[in-house]
């Protein structure tokens, strides 16, 4: 017998095997329902309460643990991953605030039925702790969780949070963490990052001041309340104007009694509220296709009230529309409320958005794409904010809002007429963001990037703004009636669940019939940078027969459309997949001839394109795909019905050219071409003569290592001289948010002098990288130059190799105080004659790198060096002359300073010190020779345009006969002032934006 049962037993295995595998991919989720009592102390900004928690393990698994979020505990200290995430989004707010400021839960004392039960914090994240269950939890079981708790409401540095007595109170109680088919989802709070949690029922009982007005999760359960908002909506509906309103922000005193609010909702994972004595209330209502009624509210201060009056119809809009695109709304209400915005335009939360009144139909969408389809927004946020972007442009248009789109702009035809964009769509400007960024090198994927792993603008230009440009691509490449369909079978299938991104495509390709990796794969999770052209046509008295052709290194479809003279679009016809089998880059299309006078690629803008420059051409003519020019001021949007030349007038002065004026022609800075180009003439009226630089830079995108590689060529002419440098530009790691950036830069640069007939070459090769944060930040940088020199009455030429290097560190004391350290050290590792130098109180500037007012020192205020340095070299603040008055101190050997500077608390002004060591002899008036080794300066710094333009000035050093200043004379003739014309170039600065 004994024998026969283990067979048995053994028989079994496999089937058991099996079932266990059943059970394990068959669809789960865990089951949360809450019961709250909640206290809010207005005056302490304390919040106090009790838990208790139904925890139903609907999972395969005996469960002998449950992660619990403790979010207060992110604004504990300076060492959570919020507080090291508003760092790296260059937030110090939260980095310098007082103690009590912050925020924290505490008083826990967790127990599972009814037995004690440890809590065990994650050594890394204050805000996560693992509870530890007395018993195992088998599956299919209930565990009552109970917990009293106390929390310290934050000043308003994020989602959560107080201004006064204006309250956010949102992730705010101990929650349990998803567990789910791929494992448990503990995650600390993120500012830049969203959230995963269970679905369930909450019943809350929130206590405070009677004069407060709520907005919240649910279903409010007390009559007397219900009356009082009905009254205050009455009493809000009668105020017309602004002036009905007023401007009174006080705050007025709380009511010495309090009341106790009731809010009971099903069905949802988290729960918001929101209090204010400030609030003036409004009510409406929809109705549903199935007759349900839906009760909207909004709640606002009297700042921007007749946007709140406003914003009352937009709620109204967003829950009709959503639920005729995506599904019906299930809850009872939809409520948006006016506060503290910490955390971007607004948040949303279950039946109850915070938002600014531009953002409401976004922030009100969310309860379908969170709320109802509870995805994981931490790892997959496109699920959310991209979708949800797409249905809130969608209801935009339908409604003429300006949420979500560029119609205020477009909205304007001289604006509009002025800056190129005169006729084009809102998806041709939806699209810029992105194509800003993947032109440098700057994109990620929309799916597979965690919401944490994002460029801080990235974040928004690519899981939001890509996400739905692509969508509305699909809903045009599967049609609008067929992609409503597979929406609708996606909410209807996994509405209060949590679908993955598998998920959606499952039911898309189950409800089209299409299969869609090369959509939600190759489009969603990679960073292909995608162009389709025109690549022949022939035209026949009956068709025009198109050739197209796909230039990705990814498939993809395109709509192609056939346009009259005027640009009106005659036919249009999608391609089909192109790309998608080795050799099947092109396909044919045929249209009819009748009016065509173009065939052009994707008319509406719609596809993801960065090239748009072969998406047109005409049917007859010499220059079928060339473009009518136009010229347009600042910036233009790539199109295909046109090219643009964009323009900006110019100013410029020095001692030699006097007042210069000119302009500067280039193609766009937007989106980085693969050829860009400047030409900036400037007349001078001095030299009469024609000054000025151009510039042409040839990028190259690689696929991996390297970001971008940029060879380039710049030519410009001022006071008389002409440089020529080519160069090649190495930008890396690939990655451009997350790790130290490299530049690696090859140079070779000419220069002549016109006066003196002298002409140099100057042969670099320089490293530099930069790190940091909002707190602290470091960088280096290694030239290496091989320099010479000739004139035209000599013979020979002057040698030398020079090696350079700076190390600077930088760290912020206060919020708006820093310090900031700079070590440079620099040899001649060659040098035959006497003609290179390094100079102590800036650089030669050989490469002519910075725009001197008096490079060839004709005045007496603003002389190159002297009076005016370029804090290279050594990079004293004072101007250190030989000790016989002639000339400054330079070096031909070698050079090593360490230049401190520091803000001073309360003012705007800052200190300096410099300390440098050279060895070098130098000639005295007498003829004689003097050794000086060691040189010092100290001194205040006064920035009159913050990194721009600042003033040093020195009021002691080796300058100084005896270190200090004889008189005021001394004093004032030794004013220098640094200025850095690069630190406003608008293309820079555009560029190292776009990177953060």
């Amino acid at each position: 017998m004994k024998k026969f049962f283990a067979g048995l037993v053994l028989a079994a295995l496999p089937l058991l095997s099996q079932a266990q595998a059943t059970a394990r991919t068959g669809y789960w989720q865990q089951e949360a329902n809450y019961s709250i009592d909640v206290t809010l102390d207005d005056q302490q900004q304390l919040l106090t309460g009790t838990e208790e928690i139904q925890y139903t393990n609907h999972s395969p698994d005996q469960l002998t643990f449950v992660w619990f979020h403790l979010w207060p505990n992110a604004y504990k200290n300076n060492s959570t991953a919020f507080a090291k995430q508003q760092l790296r989004n260059g937030k110090r707010k939260f980095q310098f605030a007082k103690p009590e400021q912050r925020g924290f839960i505490d008083q826990l004392d967790f127990k599972v039925n009814g037995q004690p039960a440890q809590l065990s914090y994650d050594p890394q994240n204050p805000d996560i702790a693992k509870l530890i269950l007395p018993q195992p939890l088998a599956p299919g079981a209930k565990a009552t969780i109970t917990t009293p708790f106390r929390v310290k409401i934050p000043d308003s540095f994020s989602r959560f949070g107080h201004v006064g007595q204006s309250y956010q109170i949102s992730q705010w109680y101990p929650k349990p963490a998803v567990y789910d088919q791929k494992g448990w989802h503990p995650m600390p709070y993120l500012d830049q990052g969203e959230f995963y949690s269970e679905f369930g029922s909450f019943d809350v009982r929130i206590t405070l001041p009677a004069n407060y007005t709520v907005g919240a999760t649910g279903v409010l359960q007390n009559p007397d309340e219900l009356q009082r908002m009905d009254q205050l909506a009455a009493a809000t509906a009668l105020k017309k104007t602004e002036a009905d309103f007023g401007t009174d922000l006080k705050f007025p005193a709380s009511a010495p009694e309090t009341k106790t609010l009731r809010y009971q909702q099903d069905r949802v994972h988290d729960f918001a509220w929101f209090a204010d004595k400030r609030f003036n209330v409004l009510k409406s209502g929809v109705t549903l296709p199935s007759g349900r009624a839906v009760t909207t509210w909004v709640l606002f201060t009297n700042s921007d009230a007749l946007k709140w009056v406003k914003g009352l119809q937009e709620v109204n809009e967003a829950v009709t529309y959503y639920s005729q695109w995506v599904g019906e709304y299930p809850y009872s209400a939809a409520t948006a409320v006016d506060g503290a915005l910490s955390a971007g335009s607004g948040m949303e939360y279950p039946m109850v958005t915070v938002t600014m009144p531009s953002a409401i139909i976004h922030e009100v969408g969310h309860n379908w794409f969170y709320g109802i389809l509870g995805s994981n927004e931490r790892d997959f946020g496109w699920m959310d904010e991209g979708v949800n972007s797409y249905v809130e442009n969608r209801v935009a248009s339908r409604t003429d809002s300006l949420a979500g789109d560029f119609s205020m702009v477009l909205k304007s035809k001289t604006v509009a007429g002025l800056i190129g964009i005169d006729g084009l769509n809102a998806s041709a400007l939806n699209q810029l963001p992105y194509q800003m960024v993947a032109s440098r090198g700057l994109d990620q994927p929309v799916s597979g990037v965690t919401s944490a792993d994002y460029g801080m603008l990235n974040y928004g230009f690519i899981m939001y703004g890509k996400t739905a440009a692509l969508l509305k691509y699909l809903a045009g490449y599967l049609g609008q009636d067929t992609f409503d369909k597979a929406m609708h079978a996606y909410y209807d299938k996994w509405q209060f669940k949590h679908p993955y991104p598998e998920d959606m495509q499952a039911v898309f390709e189950e409800s089209t019939g299409q299969k869609l990796d090369w959509f939600f794969k190759d489009m969603l999770q990679g960073t292909a940078h995608y162009d389709a052209a025109v690549s022949d046509m022939q035209v026949t008295d009956s068709q025009v027969k198109v050739l197209i052709r796909n230039d990705s290194p990814a498939p993809f479809a395109v709509p192609v459309s056939t346009v009259d003279a005027q640009g009106k679009i005659l036919e249009t016809q999608w391609t089909p997949l192109i790309g998608i089998e080795d050799g099947e880059d092109e396909t044919q299309l045929d249209f009819r001839r009748a009016g065509v006078a173009a065939v052009v690629v994707d008319a509406a803008y719609l596809t993801p394109e960065l090239n748009r420059r072969d998406d047109r051409m005409k049917v007859s003519g010499a220059f079928r795909g060339f473009e009518k020019l136009q010229i347009k001021p600042l910036a233009s949007v790539e199109r295909w019905d046109r090219s643009t030349l964009n323009w900006a007038p110019v100013l410029g002065a020095n001692t030699s050219d006097k007042f210069m004026l000119g302009a500067a022609f280039y193609n766009s800075p937007l989106v980085n071409k693969n050829l860009n180009y400047l030409l900036m003439p400037m007349y001078s009226f001095n030299q009469r003569e024609l000054n000025g630089v151009a510039t042409v830079n040839v990028n190259v995108l690689p696929g991996s290592v390297a970001r971008q590689i940029v060879t380039g060529l710049t030519v410009q002419r001022f006071e008389r001289y002409r440089k020529v440098e080519p160069s090649i530009t190495f930008l890396l790691p690939k990655s451009a948010f997350d790790r130290p950036q490299h530049m690696i830069k090859i140079a070779n640069t000419a220069i002549k002098n016109q006066d003196f007939g002298q002409t140099s070459s100057i042969q670099t090769l320089e490293y530099e990288v930069k790190a940091g944060n909002a707190l602290q930040t470091w960088g280096a940088h290694v030239e290496l130059n091989q320099l010479t020199s000739s004139i035209a009455q000599e013979t020979g030429s002057r040698n030398a190799v020079l090696l350079r290097a700076a190390a600077n560190y930088q760290r912020y004391y206060a919020r708006k105080k820093k310090i900031s350290v700079r070590l440079f050290g620099g040899r001649f590792l060659q040098n035959d004659s006497s003609g290179f130098v390094m100079g102590l109180s800036g650089s030669p500037d050989y490469r002519r790198q910075t725009a001197f007012l008096d490079r060839q020192q004709i005045s007496d205020a603003y002389t190159a060096q002297v009076h005016q340095t370029d804090d290279r070299d050594g990079a004293f603040k004072g101007y250190m002359p030989l000790q016989s008055g002639q000339g400054g101190v330079f070096s031909q050997r070698w050079m090593s300073t360490l230049n401190v500077q520091a803000d001073l608390p309360v003012t705007g002004l800052s200190l300096f010190a410099d300390l440098g060591a050279t060895r070098e002899y130098f000639a005295l008036a007498n003829g004689k020779t003097q050794a000086q080794h060691i040189f010092y300066d100290a001194g205040l710094v006064v920035p009159v345009i913050p990194n721009v333009l600042q003033l040093y000035l020195p009021v002691a050093g080796s300058m100084y006969e005896n270190g200090l200043p004889s008189g005021r004379k001394d004093f004032t003739d030794r004013i220098r002032f640094v200025l850095k014309l690069n630190q406003l170039n608008p293309f820079r600065l555009l560029n190292e934006q776009l990177a953060q």
